[in-house]
């Protein structure tokens, strides 16, 4: 009997650390995955800091090198420490391990404005830092946190821009998710082809091509119509008048009804045009 509790107190015992035990693993699971990544490893030829940008070097097989706007094409990862990887694949004591896929502490610059949670981080000039990305450039990832030049470690920069001008750039740490790709956002403007940037010209908004082609076409019709109206109303009031002087009134009478029909003309082309372009 005695044999029996000691059994029954054990097995207690043993199925509430086991509990506690999937309980801490739970807690603690969310939060290893938060910063957690995929590296591999991979040689180079220059010494690669931990969060900088990395491209695959096109002469060079399995080498990387800092990631600029030059070899974005090639956008490979960020660079990060043997250690904070949670899967590092082929890791070696003298490769550079980069991270591929998840979030990864990545080094930023404000010299394409603050960077704010969720937008784009794309590659900059500057060797392996990132910026907020522009409309057709190469992307690293999303910003999961914000960075401007108060945040805390950022530092101050001295750089100079092709004019040969010195400015202060910020530079330091955002955590990137890792989605390699182009920033399309306002990208569409510049595929729009000729009629669609002359119609955007006159509307504000974007057009189709039939509509502006359409537009032109009426627009052509209607000013070619009112000339030729114009001039052979005020040539035959010039030769009916020379031929008979006293006919000038009703000569005069005809030539209002005539500009009266342009009027007509002018404002129907022009409103066929404006819901053509609305």
């Amino acid at each position: 009997m005695k044999s029996k509790r000691i059994d029954s107190k054990r097995s207690a015992r043993i199925l509430t650390t086991g509990v506690l035990g999937s309980l801490i693993l739970l807690g603690l699971s969310p939060a290893g995955a938060s910063s957690a990544n995929i590296s591999h490893s991979y040689k180079s030829q220059s010494t690669i800091g931990s969060g900088s940008i990395v491209s695959l070097d096109k002469n060079t097989s399995d080498y990387v090198l800092p990631a600029n706007t030059q070899n974005g094409s090639s956008l490979l990862g960020v660079a990060v420490a043997k250690n904070d990887s949670l899967l590092a694949v082929d890791e070696n004591e003298t490769g550079v391990q980069v991270a591929t896929q998840g979030d990864a502490k990545t080094l930023v610059s404000d010299v394409n404005g603050d960077i704010k949670v969720g937008d784009q981080v794309g590659v900059s000039s500057f060797d392996g830092i990132g910026m907020k990305a522009g409309p057709g450039s190469r992307v690293i990832g999303l910003a999961q946190t914000a960075f401007t030049h108060s945040t805390s470690g950022a530092s101050s920069q001295e750089v100079t821009d092709k004019s040969g001008d010195k400015k202060q750039i910020a530079v330091g740490y955002v955590s990137v998710s890792i989605a390699i790709g182009v920033n399309n956002t306002g990208s569409k403007a510049e595929n729009l082809s000729a009629l669609q940037k002359l119609g955007k010209s006159l509307t504000g908004h974007t057009v189709s091509n039939t509509r502006v082609l359409i537009s032109l076409l009426v627009a052509l019709v209607a000013l070619f119509s009112l000339i030729t109206l114009v001039y052979a109303s005020i040539y035959g009031g010039i030769i009916s008048i020379g031929r008979n002087p006293l006919a000038k009134y009703a000569v005069f009478r005809t030539m209002g009804a005539v500009f009266a029909m342009v009027g007509l003309i002018a404002a129907v082309a022009g409103v066929t045009i404006f819901l053509l372009l609305s």
